[in-house]
């Protein structure tokens, strides 16, 4: 399989934790400047798919719903000109809570995507508030409503948890308004805080206030075991989907396949070189207005590291990682592992027990 990620680094606002390649100055110039740019990177990208077949297609950043229809229609037109898709490909787009009308939904339909990915972080006001959000929980529930009217049948809602002044019943209160909803996936994420955002200059200043660690625990069970109980496959550490519903772009990411990344900051992995062009959308530009296909990072990776990046993915799926890989990738530590109940092994396969999941990091920086 082979997964084709598009990043579209727009914003409307940008929230207290985020640290991802995004700018919230979007003046006109800027818009086209991006769409040109994009328009010769999957020129020139185009040839190095040598004819293959996506199996997904994910349109992330920023957000992508924040683009006006005209420059939706432009961006998967140019797409489907350039690369071939399956004929039931997965096709996903984020979108952010209020930037959806009934018309941009239509066209998303009309432009063959099937899946949409709601930011949706929280249900509680306040809490939005706190994290610079630019939607409320209204919005959240009325574009929902958009997404099932336009026909979409399979939709994703992303969750934050362990946030700032945010109570354990605002943590039950999110995720009963979220199973309310019925989407067919769920997506958990824990916040980290990272160091060039808002939030954390306010942790060196001893001004942001988180859940302790046996809290986050707490919420982290009560979230599992909620969504579990209300229909929901619990397939990936933070991942919960109907049956038949889980994220087929993620998966190739956690079977460790093949994907090509456009757009500023987006990492490609092919041929056993992982690679990104630019990590800013100004050097994107810049790089692409002068020709220079240099990546600014890459690195081929060895069998050895190979085999250790897909022992550590597999791990982070329910199923598991193969026994036979343990010999090769650090036995001593899978042995340590065992004795502290963090892994199991069981059927042939090695799992992180349900305390190691909520140390996954732990464990991973063991094995490395």
């Amino acid at each position: 399989m082979i997964g084709l990620y598009v990043h579209v680094p727009f914003c409307a606002k940008k929230c207290h934790y985020c640290n991802f390649v995004i700018t919230t100055s979007r003046p006109a110039s800027l818009g086209d400047s991006f769409l040109a740019a994009l328009r010769k990177e999957i020129f020139k990208r185009a040839a190095l798919a040598r004819g293959r077949v996506f199996d997904t297609l994910y349109i992330g950043g920023g957000t992508p719903s924040v683009l006006s229809e005209d420059e939706l229609k432009k961006i998967f037109s140019i797409l489907r000109e350039n690369f071939k898709f399956r004929a039931d490909a997965e096709i996903t787009l984020e979108a952010n809570p209020g930037d959806l009308t009934a018309e941009k939904a239509r066209l998303l339909r009309e432009s063959g995507v099937n899946r949409v990915s709601l930011g949706a972080q929280s249900f509680n006001d306040p809490t939005l508030r706190r994290l610079n959000r630019s939607h409320d929980a209204a919005a959240i529930r009325r574009s929902f409503g958009i997404l099932r009217q336009e026909g979409f049948q399979s939709v994703n809602l992303d969750l934050l948890l362990s946030l700032p002044e945010e109570s354990f019943e605002d943590v039950k209160g999110s995720l009963e308004a979220a199973a309310a909803l019925g989407p067919e996936h769920v997506s958990l994420y824990e916040l980290t805080v990272e160091e060039k955002t808002k939030f954390g200059r306010d942790a060196a200043r001893g001004l942001l206030k988180l859940p302790d660690e046996d809290a986050q625990i707490e919420r982290l069970t009560v979230a599992r075991e909620f969504l579990k109980k209300n229909g929901y496959e619990h397939y990936e550490l933070l991942n919960y989907a109907r049956p038949g519903f889980r994220s087929r772009h993620n998966l190739i990411y956690w079977a460790n396949g093949e994907y090509l990344g456009l757009g500023p900051g987006a990492f490609s992995y092919l041929g056993g070189a992982r690679s990104r062009l630019a990590s800013s959308v100004e050097e994107y530009l810049r790089k692409i207005k002068m020709g220079d296909w240099r990546p600014a990072e890459s690195e081929r990776l060895s069998p050895e590291k190979k085999e250790i990046e897909s022992f550590l993915l597999a791990l982070r799926l329910t199923e598991g990682a193969d026994v036979g890989a343990t010999q090769r990738v650090a036995p001593t530590a899978i042995q340590k592992l065992k004795e502290n109940g963090l892994i199991e092994e069981t059927t042939g396969k090695i799992h992180l027990t349900p305390r190691g999941q909520f140390f996954a990091e732990t464990v991973f920086a063991e094995l490395c």
